[in-house]
């Protein structure tokens, strides 16, 4: 039986950390609301312009900002510089079994992939229909405990008859053949297609079964998908704990149109939507 003295301490951290997510909850609201009304406070001509220019000091990114708080330990994986991403709790929500990541999009490079096998118990997967087949062969023999496939996700090409048989297949799809029900860490990297992969999900009108999105966005000319995409994210109850201009290229001029977002999903009352968190998901995920 518990002691008097165990027992207050139990109360009283609950108590703590229920606290602490009230003032994260208070100040994560109070930021979108400073956001939306500035939002609210541009032309109707700002929303829609097909530059990220908004005003002179003033882009699109930056009404989509880090605004909340990774609870646990924040770590960027992978390699150093271009392509590695932010995690969320690699130590903490990743560890037990099981654990699912999804990688799309790798042009070859497996050192996200291969940092969350050597540091979780996570199953991991894969895709990517660009590869030639030498390189195809490289991945599967160098990292043999990754799921590789040579697919693409985002507007389904047509039926899904192979995981190996190239084209681009819905996330619905893909999940559905590999009887995958949700997501720990969906990492996203398709050099622009991302936008069709959201909007051809969301359109659907479904939840995004996924813990944490990490995705690198690629400003495309037009503003108004990326307002809708953003927002349909943000209101699917993602928020963002990370973001990270990538200015991986000559001149390091990129970084105003290629981004690095790192999202994980919430509750209405602030906690986070992972089976990982006393094996089930919160109400409200």
């Amino acid at each position: 039986m518990a002691s008097w003295a165990e027992g207050w301490e139990e109360h009283h951290t609950e108590h703590a950390e229920h606290g602490m997510r009230a003032i994260s909850e208070l100040s994560y609201r109070d930021a979108r609301q400073r956001i939306m009304e500035k939002r609210r406070s541009l032309p109707a001509t700002a929303l829609t312009s097909s530059t990220t220019e908004l005003a002179e000091d003033l882009r699109i990114w930056d009404f989509y900002t880090p605004d909340y708080n990774c609870p646990l330990l924040k770590e960027r994986i992978g390699r150093v510089g271009d392509g590695g991403k932010w995690v969320c709790g690699l130590r903490y929500l990743l560890q037990d079994s099981p654990c699912l990541v999804y990688s799309l999009g790798s042009d070859a490079d497996t050192s996200f992939e291969e940092h969350i096998l050597a540091s979780t118990a996570c199953e991991v997967h894969t895709f990517d229909p660009t590869l030639s087949t030498e390189k195809q062969t490289t991945v599967r023999t160098s990292v043999p405990d990754l799921h590789f496939h040579s697919v693409g996700l985002g507007r389904s090409s047509g039926p899904l008859e192979s995981l190996d048989g190239g084209g681009i297949h819905s996330l619905k799809d893909v999940m559905a053949a590999l009887s995958h029900e949700w997501v720990d860490v969906l990492k996203i990297d398709i050099e622009g297609h991302e936008w069709d992969l959201f909007l051809d999900f969301f359109d659907s009108g479904a939840h995004l079964p996924a813990s944490q999105l990490l995705v690198e966005v690629h400003w495309r000319g037009n503003a108004e998908t990326v307002w809708k995409v953003m927002d349909a994210i943000l209101a699917d109850g993602y928020r963002i704990f990370s973001v990270e201009p990538n200015y991986y290229c000559w001149d390091g001029g990129c970084a105003r149109d290629l981004l690095e977002f790192a999202f994980i999903r919430v509750s209405d009352d602030g906690h986070l939507c992972t089976p990982r968190l006393k094996h089930r998901l919160p109400a409200g995920c």
